[in-house]
């Protein structure tokens, strides 16, 4: 790197690490640096950790649905690119993402990561990582999401052996606690959702890739993995001044896979602190008319999915969420509503980063702002989030399964 990047690098990181100090209260100090201490401790000597016997099976009941009279052809055009090695990352298509992709290396800039003790890893330094926005884009397996689709509206075995292959290639390349993909809670919790995604459309513990030679391997495989991810993240809760959107996220990846994978006491205790997370902070993180106190539009989009989802996967197992959660999530969509002009068009306000917690449509025209408002519409029966939304979109119907157009027309 010429000596002009490094200093301007250097010079970038050092003023993210001064503001990041002074938003920090003098409890966030000392939690702050011993998390550090330890992170170092667990480089040093790493501590066995042992994944407990399961005392009961996966959830049998889906809260993603494959929707009747769908088209499926832009779920298997997609879904044969992704089997060809193509991937999409953001507005950039890689025509050898591979097979499977290398999941510590990133794709926009060919700088591959070190498998070092995640915490410990400087995810900012481009030297180091290359763009960690890409490389993370690709391990939040969205696209296994679209594998899926791919089989449960064609039932064609390739997808599932493409879906199983990237699992199995993922797991053994990105061990718990190492490298670039276990930097985050937030990142392992959007990959818990797509994972849960999946695994209901694939068919669940039925998954015909569950069956015949390795099958049960790659079951437990999966599953060992679940469970490390999901100590990764309760271990590693957004605090203080990261308690943002991030912990918002994190608990719902926590809460979305306790329900999926209610397999061990931990995580079904673990679901249970989920849920307090995502009712006390969905009040906390966003005033009263429904403005996200982000004050940025992409990520009241973002943070709305998450409580969205979790709602959904918690009715699925007839677990409530309070009715102040469900007054907020419908506040927050009625602002949203608010700003999006008729085109259904929202103002850029605040950061943006462009990022999705999973991808259920494929038709071009998709807007996750008018999908978000399409959702609402059937939750809570508005006409006036149903005239925002203005139609039907394929992730509300991946949602809502067979009733969703009933729903929306009501």
């Amino acid at each position: 790197m010429p000596a002009g990047s490094f200093s301007a690098t250097f010079g970038r990181t050092l003023l993210w690490r001064l503001n990041r100090l002074r938003c920090m209260s003098p409890a966030e100090l000392p939690y702050r640096a011993a998390r550090l201490i330890a992170a170092h401790v667990e480089s040093i000597a790493p501590r066995r950790r042992s994944i407990p016997p399961m005392d009961r099976g996966p959830w049998s009941r889906r809260w993603v649905h494959v929707p009747e009279g769908l088209d499926p052809a832009p779920y298997v055009a997609e879904a044969d690119r992704i089997a060809s090695g193509a991937l999409t990352i953001f507005a950039l298509s890689f025509a050898d993402g591979g097979l499977p992709p290398r999941w510590n290396r990133d794709p926009k800039t060919g700088v591959e990561a070190p498998l070092t003790t995640g915490k410990l890893l400087d995810y900012r330094d481009r030297r180091l990582v290359g763009d960690i926005k890409y490389l993370w884009e690709v391990n939040r397996h969205l696209h296994l999401v679209t594998l899926a689709q791919g089989y449960a509206l064609t039932r064609e075995p390739r997808y599932l052996h493409v879906l199983r292959e990237h699992l199995e290639s993922w797991i053994r390349a990105c061990p718990e606690g190492r490298g670039p993909n276990w930097c985050s809670a937030l990142e392992a919790a959007i990959r818990l959702i797509n994972w849960s995604i999946a695994w209901q459309l694939a068919g669940g513990a039925a998954a015909p890739f569950f069956a015949g030679s390795g099958g049960a391997e790659f079951r437990r495989l999966w599953l060992d993995s679940v469970y490390e991810h999901a100590r990764f993240i309760h271990g590693y809760f957004s605090r203080h001044s990261s308690a943002n959107n991030h912990l918002i996220g994190e608990a719902a990846g926590l809460y979305i896979a306790g329900l999926t994978w209610p397999c061990w006491p931990r995580v079904r205790e673990w679901r249970r602190v989920a849920q307090q997370i995502l009712e006390r902070e969905a009040l906390l993180q966003s005033s009263t008319d429904g403005v996200s106190l982000e004050q940025a539009v992409c990520y009241q989009q973002f943070v709305l999915d998450f409580l969205l989802l979790a709602l959904l996967a918690g009715r699925s197992a007839d677990e409530r969420f309070s009715a102040a959660y469900e007054q907020r999530l419908a506040a927050m969509l009625v602002c949203l509503a608010s700003i999006m002009d008729a085109g259904g068009n929202v103002p850029m306000i605040g950061d943006a980063d462009d990022g999705a917690v999973t991808r259920l449509a494929q038709s071009p025209d998709f807007s996750t702002y008018r999908s978000l408002l399409a959702s609402g519409a059937i939750l809570f029966g508005s006409g006036e989030l149903k005239a925002k939304a203005g139609k039907l979109d394929d992730k509300t119907r991946w949602l809502f399964g067979s009733r969703a157009g009933e729903l929306f027309r009501r």
